[in-house]
């Protein structure tokens, strides 16, 4: 995939418009910058990434619920390729966290199930130590738990534990540094009690 430099404008407009729900405006924005760089749209959105946050448009997306907008990226190909643009899905933010992440944490069933059938990875871990299922599970989201735990096999054969997770759901895929207990649920709680919100959501892990 070539390498692509967006300026700070083009950057923000697009997410802007993935953030703000604007499914036309985005579509129609990317069909003119693409005729005009010589890029293809999956390209110029995986390059437009926050310099700050290092949040991309599927972020913003999925942590608002914006189910409309995350297909809508994820149906643009890199290149001439038929597969879906996993690097997009799997981008990390400054947090650690993946689109997934955001969607899961916030309770989003419907854009979790999206992320997932277009090969999200439900095995990254954010630089708190969690991955998806348990963002989902100390923020109250238990629909989303039970659909990642019943749906995923990885997260069925408890990818990364430790054997010492004290929690409801035992098969919940923590990592190998002991996360998982009592006393890190509660110290995740009160992380995630300082993130600052888009439109209400949490956005900035």
């Amino acid at each position: 995939m070539p390498t692509i430099k967006l300026e700070e404008d083009p950057i923000d407009e697009i997410l802007y418009l993935a953030r703000a729900n604007e499914s036309s405006e985005l579509e129609s924005f990317l069909t003119e910058l693409s005729a005009e760089r010589k890029f293809s749209k999956a390209d110029l959105v995986t390059a437009a990434i926050d310099p700050h946050s290092k949040n991309s448009a599927l972020h913003y997306a999925a942590g608002n619920g914006h189910i409309d907008i995350i297909k809508l990226l994820l149906s643009y190909k890199l290149d001439n390729a038929t597969a879906t643009n996993l690097e997009l899905i799997n981008t990390v933010n400054d947090a650690g966290n993946t689109a997934l992440h955001w969607a899961a944490l916030n309770g989003h069933l419907e854009c979790v199930k999206q992320l997932v059938q277009a090969g999200a990875d439900v095995t990254i871990i954010n630089k708190a130590g969690h991955d998806a299922v348990f963002e989902a599970e100390i923020n109250d989201k238990k629909d989303v738990v039970d659909w990642l735990l019943e749906t995923v096999e990885e997260l069925e054969n408890g990818i990364g534990q430790t054997g010492e997770n004290t929690s409801e759901n035992s098969d919940n895929g923590m990592n190998a540094e002991g996360h998982g207990t009592v006393a890190d649920v509660e110290d995740a709680r009160r992380q995630m009690e300082g993130m600052s919100t888009v439109d209400g959501k949490a956005q900035g892990g």
